[in-house]
C-alpha cells in the first residue's frame, strides 16, 4: 500500500535531495525523523488543496454518500464522527483550516529541504519553528484535552529537536 500512495518514492526523492551524509545510528535516526517531518508537510499542503477545492456542501454530500449504510446503526462511532464534523465544516473553518496547513506546510518543507540540503540557516529556523509547533502542542494537551495521539507527537517532535540541536551545534 505505501508503494500505491507513493510514499517509498517520495522518502527516496527526499533522500536523493540530501546533502546529509549520516555516519552513525543516531545519524540515521535524525535523517529518518527529518525525512517524516517532510512527508508529513507535504501530507498538509495535499490536506490544505483538498480543503480548497472541497467546499462545505461537497463534503456534506460526500459523508452521507459513504454513511448511507451505516446510518441505519447510529452506534457507529466513525459515522457519527464524521456526520458531525462534516457539518462544522463551514466557510469560515475552511478558510481557517487551508491557512493553517499551508503556513505548517511551507515551514516543514523549508526547514526540511534546508536541513537536508546542509544549509546552518535551517538547523535555527526549524529549532524555532518546531519549538513553537511543540509548546502549542504541550499547550493543547495541557489546557485544552490530552490525546494519546497529540502527546506521542509532542515526544516524537521533542525528540527530533533534541536531535536538530545536536547536530547543528555539531555543524557550528
Amino acid at each position: 500500500m505505501a508503494d500505491f500512495l507513493g510514499i517509498s518514492c517520495l522518502c527516496a526523492t527526499m533522500k536523493f535531495m540530501s546533502t546529509f551524509k549520516p555516519t552513525s545510528l543516531l545519524d540515521k535516526v535524525f535523517e529518518g525523523g527529518i525525512i517524516l517531518k517532510g512527508l508529513s508537510g507535504l501530507l498538509e499542503l495535499l490536506g490544505g488543496l483538498l480543503a480548497f477545492f472541497l467546499t462545505p456542501e461537497r463534503l456534506n454530500h460526500f459523508v452521507n454518500f459513504i454513511t448511507q449504510e451505516e446510518l441505519i446503526a447510529p452506534h457507529q462511532r466513525l459515522t457519527s464522527w464524521l456526520s458531525l464534523h462534516s457539518d462544522h465544516f463551514t466557510s469560515g473553518s475552511r478558510w481557517f483550516i487551508m491557512a493553517y496547513l499551508f503556513i505548517h506546510a511551507a515551514v516543514k518543507l523549508t526547514a526540511v529541504i534546508g536541513i537536508l540540503k546542509n544549509q546552518l540557516w535551517a538547523y535555527p529556523f526549524s529549532l524555532i519553528a518546531l519549538g513553537l509547533m511543540t509548546l502549542y502542542q504541550v499547550w493543547d494537551i495541557v489546557f485544552v484535552q490530552a490525546r494519546l495521539g497529540m502527546v506521542v507527537l509532542t515526544i516524537f517532535d521533542s525528540f527530533i529537536l533534541w536531535l536538530i540541536w545536536r547536530e547543528y551545534q555539531r555543524k557550528k
